[in-house]
C-alpha cells in the first residue's frame, strides 16, 4: 500500500451540513475501496486567485491515506462525477505524515524565503548573450547609442 493526498475543493454556497456530507463521502469512497484514512484535514473556505466555474471561494479539504492504485481509479471517477467537487489533486505522499498541512506549508515558505537569490537575469535581453544585448534593434547593443540617429521621413507629395 502507498501513502497518497488528495486534496479537493467543494463548493462553498451549500450548506455546512451539506459540504460535511461531501468531505465524508470522500472518507467513505477511500475505506469502501480497502483504503486506511491516516488523516483528514479540514482547511476551511480560502479565496481563489481566479474565478472557478464563477465562483471566487471554495472550501478546502485534504485526506492522507494508505490505499493501493486500484483505490485512486475508483476515487478520481467518484470526484469526476460529484458536480459539487471544484477541483481535485492526489498525490503520492512522500514526507513526514505527522506534519499537518498548515505545518508544510509554513516550512515550504521558510526554505523559499531561506534561499539564496537567483542571479538576475535583467541585463541579458531577449537573446541571452553575455554582451548586454537586448535584440531590439540586431546587433546595435543595448539602448541608445550615440552614433544611432532616426532617419527623417520626408513627406512629398
Amino acid at each position: 500500500m502507498n501513502l497518497y493526498e488528495t486534496t479537493f475543493i467543494v463548493n462553498p454556497q451549500a450548506e455546512e451540513s451539506v459540504i460535511d456530507g461531501q468531505v465524508k463521502a470522500i472518507g467513505k469512497v477511500i475505506t469502501d475501496s480497502g483504503g486506511k484514512i491516516v488523516r483528514e484535514e479540514r482547511i476551511g473556505t480560502r479565496r481563489f486567485a481566479y474565478l472557478v466555474g464563477k465562483l471566487t471561494q471554495g472550501y478546502y479539504a485534504a485526506f492522507l491515506y494508505e490505499a493501493e492504485p486500484a483505490t485512486l481509479l475508483v476515487l478520481e471517477r467518484f470526484l469526476k462525477l460529484g458536480d459539487a467537487y471544484i477541483r481535485h489533486l492526489t498525490i503520492r505522499f512522500e514526507g513526514d505524515s505527522t506534519k499537518t498541512f498548515a505545518e508544510r506549508t509554513a516550512t515550504a515558505f521558510e526554505s523559499e524565503s531561506r534561499r539564496e537569490p537567483e542571479e538576475d537575469d535583467r541585463g541579458r535581453g531577449f537573446r541571452g548573450g553575455d554582451r548586454g544585448e537586448r535584440g531590439g534593434r540586431g546587433g546595435r547593443g543595448g539602448g541608445r547609442d550615440e552614433e544611432y540617429t532616426p532617419r527623417r521621413r520626408s513627406f512629398r507629395d
